[in-house]
């Protein structure tokens, strides 16, 4: 009898520590907005060179005018596509 109860008691205690919650994660560093992470530090010179001061929705829409006429290097052009489509709520 007392052979069959030690298994049975380390099964239990098995099962309750694999059910245990694991600890939450640690938050990440907040950031100035959600794409400007995504967007590495030459590809915003680039932009920056493109469309002189521009900022906000003027600054998008000289991006967007300048990925249309290919003035963007290949890695910024994708860089600011990808930015792009994750601002875009999937529906």
């Amino acid at each position: 009898m007392k052979s069959l109860l030690l298994p049975l008691v380390l099964g239990v205690a098995g099962v309750a520590y694999a059910q245990t919650a694991a600890p939450p994660p640690a938050s990440a560093p907040a950031s100035s907005s959600p794409s400007s992470s995504k967007i590495s530090h030459d590809c915003k010179k680039e932009a920056h060179k493109l469309c002189g001061r521009h900022a906000g929705s003027e600054l998008q829409d000289c991006i967007k005018a300048n990925l249309d006429l290919n003035k963007f290097s290949a890695n910024c052009a994708t860089e600011f596509k990808n930015a792009a489509a994750a601002k875009t709520p999937k529906e």
